[in-house]
């Protein structure tokens, strides 16, 4: 199990890629207090889910539970992506802790429950890491599910903490050749 979630980051990062990760605008104000998504209504329904429904949930669900506005640069990575590849297949949100925001394990659970009122179901527990003779935790994640998307939700304590939301549309995954979903 713990290789197969290894290998599911490994998908996540090779999608996603690493944008964002050395970027923060922990030093500047203004991305220090989230950005409000539109005030639009969530469309309840029983078919797939479309992008700009699941943009939306990753949006104000960060939004909702107080995470600085996600990085410019993850957030929209995979706008330009060509039809048909694994980045056209993907979503991100990136949201780094600033001078005025912690982003802590509490803001991730937060991030988690706002995701659960908008019928993302968790699929297995969390996989929580710990430092070796510390004891603290440096990292969790867990995978969520709703109407054929998977989600990871992580934490990771980097730079003074940062929540990490990455979406993949498990028909599109497999039609470019991803068997597995990529959490394992």
């Amino acid at each position: 199990m713990r290789r197969a979630r290894c290998a599911a980051v490994a998908v996540a990062v090779i999608v996603l890629g690493a944008a964002g990760c050395g970027t923060s605008d922990a030093g500047t104000e203004a991305s220090a207090s989230p950005v409000s998504a539109p005030p639009q209504p969530r469309p309840a329904g029983t078919g797939p889910l479309t992008k700009n429904i699941v943009r939306m949930d990753l949006d104000s669900s960060a939004v909702d539970a107080g995470v600085p506005a996600n990085v410019p640069e993850y957030g929209g990575m995979n706008e330009d992506a060509e039809p048909g590849t694994q980045r056209s297949c993907a979503l991100g949100f990136k949201g780094f802790a600033t001078k005025t925001t912690r982003v802590d394990v509490a803001r991730w659970e937060a991030v988690v429950r706002e995701l659960r009122e908008r019928d993302w179901q968790q699929d297995g527990e969390p996989e929580t890491h710990k430092g070796d003779s510390s004891g603290e935790v440096f990292e969790v994640r867990v995978a969520l599910k709703q109407r054929g998307w998977t989600m990871v939700a992580s934490w990771d304590d980097v730079r003074d903490g940062v929540i990490t939301l990455n979406a993949f549309d498990d028909a599109c995954m497999k039609t470019v050749g991803v068997d597995a979903s990529p959490v394992g």
